[in-house]
């Protein structure tokens, strides 16, 4: 791959609270969105498979490699684009809110577990607890997963370790007519994760309503972001629409 860029599609996707079936064909259709607009990276929201804090992720939750990977890394290697999807993970009796990114060849390059879940996160999900960067094209990156990059400490191990592209399924919520207000608030906060260093964070969220557990009630806004080195906003989208956003990574 040449350095002129990779091009890396956000999916902003349609999330149906607890329809695993409804979010699968969604993520896929996704999938077939970006490689139309001949992405080298798809990136795709958190909690994917039945949506973040959804009564149904044990019943929806699945291993990681399991049969949704598998068919992520059939399309990764039918369109030669690698992919990353935010998934409910099982292991055993534990439940993970889990990122995985599947290479251009199929093969699972990097797996993170949220570390910093709210606390009512983790009425659902284990915390995870480990962090790590890979390689991807002359690029060193890491996964991370929605407020884990709100947290300096984590993303300043990242950035020690050697990253410098951070890739961040999310699933931030607001109550209806605070949308403005809260994704204020977020670009902020990756303004401060990237002030001062080369450090960029690509962070796609779904859209749709809550409609269920504590945040019940709540939208799933969109405004997914991209955040450069040195603060810089460089990507916001739509509110409350589904959308596939590119940005060329240089």
């Amino acid at each position: 791959m040449s350095r002129k860029g990779l091009l890396i599609g956000l999916g902003q996707l349609r999330v149906a609270m607890g329809d695993k079936n409804a979010n699968v064909a969604e993520l896929f259709r996704g999938i077939e969105e970006a490689a139309r607009a001949k992405c080298d990276v798809a990136v795709f929201p958190e909690c994917s498979l039945a949506g973040w804090l959804s009564a149904s992720a044990r019943s929806a939750a699945e291993e990681i490699p399991g049969a949704v990977t598998r068919k992520i890394a059939e399309a990764a290697k039918r369109h030669k684009m690698a992919v990353v999807a935010g998934l409910e993970e099982r292991e055993g009796s534990r439940i993970y809110n889990s990122a995985v990114m599947i290479g251009r060849d199929g093969g699972i390059l990097a797996k993170h577990r949220k570390i910093n879940e709210l606390d009512i996160g983790l009425e659902v999900y284990s915390r995870g607890a480990s962090l790590g960067v890979f390689e991807f094209e002359g690029r060193t990156m890491a996964l991370d997963i929605c407020a884990d990059s709100w947290n300096p400490v984590i993303t300043d191990a990242l950035v020690a370790m050697g990253a410098r592209v951070i890739l961040s399924p999310s699933a931030w919520a607001v109550d209806p007519g605070g949308e403005a207000t809260n994704i204020a608030w977020i670009q902020e906060t990756y303004r401060q994760r990237t002030a001062g260093r080369d450090l960029t964070i690509l962070s796609p969220n779904g859209v749709g309503p809550v409609t269920e557990g504590p945040w019940k009630g709540r939208l799933l806004q969109g405004n997914s972001l991209v955040t450069g080195p040195n603060g810089e906003p460089l990507l916001k989208g739509p509110t409350n629409q589904p959308a596939l956003l590119t940005f060329r990574l240089t």
